[in-house]
């Protein structure tokens, strides 16, 4: 699966000034709810609030994979967004992040939304991948550097 068709240039996006986690769910929820018909944006809130209760989404290298899946979303949705500054998830060992790819896809559908999320982590672990993401300064920016690294990835 690649990324590129999925991302939208009005879904990459540079956050400032966001002070915690529910707050970063909320910008998601509601940069998504444009590309989502008929789905409510506090399901989508509630859907990735529910999830990182369970298990937190961010990992040791300040990045988050906040998904909500619901059934009735037709098409799967990717925001992506650099925080400045991070923010935490809720891991204490875990940096702040300020990397996060919100997704959003059909609860009956699973599978695609599992290689999406592999996809992203394949990307966000490619060598140098993190800091050139880091290094942008606006969505613009950040959304070409994503189309770039997608495609080192075939």
């Amino acid at each position: 699966m690649r990324l590129e068709p999925l991302l939208k240039p009005e879904l990459v996006l540079v956050l400032e000034g966001l002070s915690d986690k529910e707050s970063v769910l909320h910008a998601l929820a509601n940069a998504a709810l444009g590309s989502l018909n008929g789905v409510d944006q506090t399901a989508l809130e509630r859907e990735l609030a529910e999830r990182e209760r369970r298990y937190p989404t961010s990992t040791p290298d300040g990045v988050a994979f906040p998904h909500a899946m619901l059934p009735g979303i037709q098409n799967t949705v990717v925001v992506a967004a650099l925080l400045r500054p991070g923010v935490s998830f809720g891991v204490e060992s875990h940096p702040a992040a300020d990397i996060v790819f919100g997704t959003f896809g059909c609860s009956e559908k699973p599978f695609g939304h599992v290689r999406l999320l592999a996809r992203l982590a394949r990307i966000a672990r490619g060598p140098g991948a993190l800091d050139r993401l880091r290094a942008v300064g606006d969505g613009a920016a950040l959304f070409k550097q994503l189309v770039d690294e997608d495609r080192l990835h075939g």
